[in-house]
């Protein structure tokens, strides 16, 4: 489910990256409302929210130590499908990147990632509510910080706060369904689970078509994708009782995994087969070639 979810969300970005237009207009307003307008947009959409809801469904049976960073994997699908798309060859580096990608994503599962067991008790509400709070308030100030600057800082930092807020969603989701089979249903609509994960989802994907209207996805996706899932490994253990092999070796294998992940996503994001220029989203790809 976790893979088949990645592959919805790669698609996702796959459609709403065909129709980006760059010259729709100045005002990101009407940008917004001429993506809104064109069928293709939406497919994009749809093809995210099933992705997103076959996630939320792998995290009924896995810790997100396990589900989140094989969603993560959506930038390799991503780059994958636009390169089949429009028949473009990689490179050496890119190959490299993907390579890396996918062996990290591996090798953290294999080693840390793979305790299907029953997790703890979700955290205090007054813990849990301090900390996504706190989240929230990170990804606000990194918006906020990337307003006057260029389009690059501004996509970056925009894309890493909704990566954070796509983390925290997944956190709301596992946390909902850890306490609904525990408590029942009722408790659950009574906790703050239910509402985190509308309203970070919510936020979430209004930042991301925020970071569409700047039609530069190549800044975008490499922090998205990867700081969803760092986020998401750090508060399912410390928020939900999910559990990483803790020995010296475990813990130096998987920090390196998530660094070659980080590393592989800002390539994989560079690749000439994920840029969009002012000529337009299919031929910057042969004017980066050249």
């Amino acid at each position: 489910m976790s893979l088949l979810g990645a592959v919805g969300i790669g698609a996702g970005w796959v459609l709403q990256h065909r129709v980006i237009d760059p010259d729709a207009g100045e005002n990101p307003d009407q940008r917004l409302n001429a993506l809104m307008r064109r069928p293709l947009w939406w497919a994009g959409i749809a093809s995210m929210c099933v992705g997103q809801s076959l996630a939320g469904v792998a995290l009924q049976w896995g810790p997100i130590t396990l589900v989140a960073p094989i969603v993560a994997s959506n930038l390799l699908w991503a780059f994958l499908l636009r390169s089949a798309l429009i028949r473009h060859i990689p490179p050496i580096r890119d190959f490299v990147g993907a390579i890396g990608f996918a062996v990290a994503v591996i090798i953290f599962v294999l080693v840390g990632g793979t305790k299907v067991t029953r997790p703890n008790q979700p955290a205090s509400f007054l813990i849990s509510m301090t900390v996504a709070v706190g989240v929230t308030v990170v990804a606000g100030a990194l918006v906020i910080a990337g307003i006057r600057r260029t389009i690059a800082v501004a996509s970056i930092l925009t894309a890493v706060a909704a990566g954070l807020l796509y983390g925290l969603q997944d956190v709301a989701t596992r946390g909902a369904i850890i306490l609904g089979g525990r408590n029942g249903w009722f408790d659950t609509v009574a906790s703050m689970w239910p509402y985190l994960l509308v309203g970070s989802a919510t936020a979430a994907v209004l930042l991301t078509q925020r970071v569409f209207r700047s039609a530069r996805l190549d800044y975008a996706l490499a922090p998205m994708a990867a700081s969803q899932p760092v986020l998401g490994v750090i508060l399912g253990v410390l928020l939900l009782g999910d559990r990483l092999t803790m020995t010296k070796t475990a813990l130096a294998v998987e920090a390196t995994c998530l660094a070659i992940l980080i590393a592989s996503s800002a390539v994989l994001a560079r690749s000439p087969a994920l840029r969009t220029s002012r000529q337009g989203p299919d031929r910057a790809v042969v004017s980066a070639d050249r």
